[in-house]
């Protein structure tokens, strides 16, 4: 260990003296990044118009605070592009002004032509990130397209129709085979194209992400020069000229690293003879820890095993290799801890691999801990651990099953929501499963601790996979709870754990409760759009419950107005999660008693003459009369949240003792 540290004090003054030495050899003045008034700030190959030799996409007027609008070219002297900002991943987004007149004036017209970015420069390329593909047909298809193709009609204009598809589905051979004798054409495109109306989804707005070429991207951060062309349109890396000056800059350079080097030296000495103290006085406990660290299932280096936690090892490399080198277009989504990647492995599983973030000071322990409680799971309705890397490699890597119909949030309010897209019968069926799959936590004695939507995710055929076990805690059998600092997603964080510090499993119980609202009303659990009072969903639902405005909270498109057996559940569903949503956690039911309940909802069960029938635990809600003042009338004789809780928690508690 005392070698690997020699060396890393070594290689860290070696770095300080080329530093040193090469100091004014860089961009020849030119700023790290720089600031565009509201735009925020750019850097290389960006630079500003009155700086045309420190980079390569020049933009004006960003010192001119009185002139909001700034441009920028794509290419010397070509199309001036209005900048409307600047993305995380080296991409702006610009408008281009000709192209948003000519869709106003004559859509026909506009879409003669396919639309396209100045062509690729030795030094760097465009690429359109969000883009519609159109077909141009001229005469009559010989079949007729899928029920999903939209036509746009354009007669007089060389061609009779266009056609898109819907649906966007990526690299869709179908349509290239269908429409095989039209013109392709592309454009840039702000939303989905569901709608017969092109000009709501045709923009011309546009995300450009921007990239270096390999060339030019080794001149500018590894050489410390400025990418060039010369008269030939032939790549070359541009340095500046040495001079006296920058001589004796190098010799000042020379003799600061030296002197720095001889420091580390002496350091280095002090640090080996107290490394060979420590490790003389704590050896035994030394080895322990490790072996704590390494798992239960090993005692040596978890890379020579090749498992950790009896789960199987990757290499950093065949991860990287799987998902292009974390290639932007491979990213699935990001939390709190890290980023998830799309992947398929050399023997052809897709995965979805997790990487943490470096800059997380508890990135290992995070690792650690989802590894440690996804190694004792088995549950159809939660996500598989494939593997991880070790947690001495490069990155911490983790490697899940790959859910390929992404989350319910983004069935009920991202790129995958509309009208009727899940039926209350999917509906029923999610809530279920995942209840089943939290109540299996529990009985393991995990706490999830981020139940929401977006950790929720869906198989093709709708079934449920709970993830994200990153904020799990393991729940000792001795204590009533656990004491610890209120991490999870503002809108599903139980109030009483937010205001008391103490995590216990009804907290993953209120959280489930908002979801059951999302599934019954399709709204987001947080929309400051909404009233002061009712920017919480769970506030919203609990204020509407009481006045029994059930159909006030509900999406009306799943047929609570036209079915009166989806109006029987989403009714009962409405009141047990009006139950979980309670402040006082001993109000609340198990996440057990919830599924129980939830089974018996979708049976048909919970209706009065069943009650007796059965001997679930708990007993089920009280059953509105099939109207909406059903919750109304009960209420009236106690008409506070601990009137409807009440009856619920003397037969919860009675059924327990009994047990």
């Amino acid at each position: 260990m005392a070698i690997v540290d020699l060396f890393c004090f070594l290689l860290f003054n070696h770095l300080v003296l080329i530093l040193c030495a090469g100091y004014g050899y860089g961009h020849q003045g030119c700023p790290h990044s720089f600031s565009c008034g509201h735009l925020g700030h750019f850097h290389y190959p960006f630079t500003k118009a009155e700086r045309p030799d420190c980079g390569l996409l020049p933009i004006q007027d960003c010192d001119k605070p009185l002139s909001p609008t700034k441009f920028i070219q794509l290419e010397k002297n070509g199309t001036q592009f209005v900048l409307t900002g600047i993305t995380q991943q080296d991409g702006i987004s610009i408008s281009d002004e000709d192209l948003h007149k000519r869709l106003q004036n004559n859509i026909c017209d506009t879409l003669n032509n396919d639309y396209s970015l100045p062509s690729h420069s030795p030094l760097y390329s465009f690429h359109i990130k969000y883009n519609v593909t159109l077909f141009r047909c001229k005469h009559g298809l010989k079949k007729k397209p899928p029920p999903h193709y939209f036509n746009h009609s354009c007669p007089g204009y060389g061609y009779n129709n266009i056609y898109y598809d819907s649906l966007a589905i990526p690299d869709n051979h179908e349509a290239h085979d269908l429409f095989s004798s039209c013109s392709v054409l592309k454009l840039p495109k702000k939303d989905r194209t569901d709608t017969i109306d092109i000009l709501s989804f045709v923009s011309s707005q546009m995300i450009v992400e921007v990239e270096l070429s390999k060339d030019c991207d080794k001149c500018y951060n590894l050489r410390g020069g400025q990418c060039r062309l010369d008269s030939d349109q032939k790549f070359y890396c541009h340095k500046e000229p040495k001079n006296r000056s920058k001589t004796l800059e190098l010799v000042l350079g020379l003799v600061t690293g030296l002197c720095v080097i001889l420091l580390a030296i002496v350091l280095i000495g002090c640090f080996i003879c107290r490394r060979k103290y420590i490790l003389s006085d704590g050896q035994h406990q030394s080895r322990n820890a490790d072996t704590d660290l390494i798992g239960p299932s090993s005692n040596t280096n978890p890379e020579n095993n090749r498992f950790y936690y009896v789960v199987p090892l990757f290499s950093y490399k065949e991860l990287k290799e799987a998902t292009y080198n974390f290639h932007h277009t491979r990213q699935l989504g990001s939390g709190g801890f890290g980023t998830v990647y799309y992947g398929k492995l050399r023997d052809g599983r897709e995965v979805a691999i997790k990487r943490l973030y470096e800059h997380n000071c508890r990135r290992v322990e995070q690792f650690m801990n989802e590894v440690h409680i996804l190694t004792r799971l088995r549950h159809t309705n939660l996500v598989s651990l494939y593997g991880c890397t070790s947690h001495r490699s490069r990155e911490l890597l983790l490697v899940y099953e790959h859910v390929p119909n992404g989350t319910v949030a983004c069935h009920l309010h991202g790129d995958f929501a509309r009208p009727r897209s899940i039926p209350w019968n999917i509906r029923m069926k999610i809530a279920i499963e995942t209840a089943s799959a939290v109540s299996y936590l529990h009985a393991s004695d995990i706490i999830h601790r981020d139940v929401k939507t977006k950790n929720i995710l869906l198989t093709q055929s709708f079934s449920v996979k709970v993830a994200d076990f990153g904020l799990s805690r393991l729940f000792p059998s001795d204590v009533t709870h656990v004491s610890t600092a209120p991490l999870g997603t503002p809108g599903y964080l139980d109030p009483e754990y937010h205001q008391c510090y103490q995590l216990t499993n009804k907290s993953d119980v209120y959280s489930f409760g908002v979801v059951l609202i999302e599934l019954i009303s399709s709204k987001l659990a947080i929309d400051m759009s909404r009233h002061r009072d009712e920017i919480k969903l769970s506030n919203l639902a609990i204020k509407k419950i009481q006045q029994s405005a059930f159909s006030e909270l509900v999406d009306p498109s799943l047929g609570f107005d036209s079915d009166s057996e989806v109006k029987r559940m989403m009714i009962s569903v409405a009141e047990l999660a009006f139950q979980c949503l309670q402040r006082d956690r001993d109000l609340r039911p198990s996440m057990d008693e919830v599924w129980k309940v939830l089974m018996r909802i979708e049976s048909g069960k919970d209706m009065p003459e069943h009650l007796d029938e059965e001997h679930l635990s708990p007993p089920s809600l009280p059953s509105p009369d099939w109207d909406e003042n059903g919750l109304l009338r009960k209420m009236m004789v106690q008409p506070s949240p601990k009137g409807v809780t009440d009856k619920w928690h003397s037969e919860s508690t009675a059924s327990n003792a009994s047990a």
